[in-house]
């Protein structure tokens, strides 16, 4: 019996996932060494590390600081990004167009020339550095993210729903509320999870921008500055875990909303925003 050959397309992924993921085991496998030193092979399996950054009341306070910009931030940019992709996909001509193109030019901007701009303009306007300066700093980063994720689910959204609705007596606020968006809730959903994986690990804008409560990355690179153990890499595996809890927290809230819309009729749900 012949053996396939492995095919050049499938080695080639197999290396790549090899070289992205190989790494980040071995920074969680180090978040449990025992020993104090970043050396092969591991001294034994401990949660020293962990004990010592959670009794660190620096990183207590950083951790904080990091979900407080990175909640805010996402509030903000989904309510921003929604009602500006309800507006570039209901109006064709030219103007929404060209803020519509503009807006995700910061996609293509590097985050440290962000940063340099909004340090610019913050001594501009004599602010002082806080934590609503590193809120602005990450809308900017993450607004573009939110807006394409909720843009590519109403370009598919069938127009007639609403239409149906206001032919039934509902207003645009009513129809919206009620029919658009727990259509494109999983949208919505799931540019908010992204928002808050690209707020809570960034560090090129938040480094200009911070004030005198640093974030969980800024925590990090004052860290590395002094010593470098394995407590480094715990804080690492932290910032890994938060967003796989928020995931899969999602699917689970996703999915059981999923089964409840089966059992409904989109046309009476209609009907019924319409008599409302």
């Amino acid at each position: 019996m012949r053996i396939p050959r492995p095919r050049p397309l499938a080695v080639i992924a197999t290396l790549l996932f090899i070289f992205l993921y190989v790494p980040i085991v071995v920074v969680v496998l180090y978040a449990f060494n025992s020993g104090s030193n970043l050396s092969w092979p591991l001294q034994g399996f401990s949660l020293h590390w962990f004990e010592v950054i959670f009794t660190d009341e620096t990183f207590s306070e950083a951790l904080e600081e990091s979900a407080r910009v990175a909640v805010i931030s996402t509030v903000i940019a989904a309510i921003a990004a929604g009602l500006a992709a309800v507006v570039f996909t209901r109006q064709r001509w030219f103007l929404p167009r060209l803020v519509e193109g503009v807006s995700r030019l910061p996609i293509m901007i590097p985050p440290i020339l962000i940063g340099v701009a909004m340090l610019t303009a913050i001594g501009l306007a004599k602010l002082r550095l806080s934590m609503w300066t590193v809120v602005a700093g990450h809308l900017i980063y993450i607004i573009p993210y939110v807006l394409v994720v909720i843009v590519a689910r109403l370009n598919n959204f069938d127009v007639q729903l609403e239409q149906a609705a206001r032919d039934l007596g509902a207003g645009p606020v009513r129809s919206l509320w009620f029919v658009t968006l727990p259509i494109v809730a999983p949208a919505v959903l799931g540019a908010a999870l992204l928002a808050i994986g690209l707020s809570f690990d960034e560090v090129f804008i938040t480094n200009f921008t911070v004030g005198t409560d640093p974030t969980l990355p800024i925590y990090v690179l004052s860290k590395l500055r002094r010593v470098v153990d394995p407590s480094v890499n715990a804080v690492a595996t932290v910032l890994l875990v938060i967003p796989w809890i928020a995931l899969g927290l999602s699917a689970l809230i996703m999915g059981r909303s999923f089964r409840g819309r089966r059992k409904t009729n989109i046309g009476g749900e209609i009907e019924e925003v319409g008599k409302g």
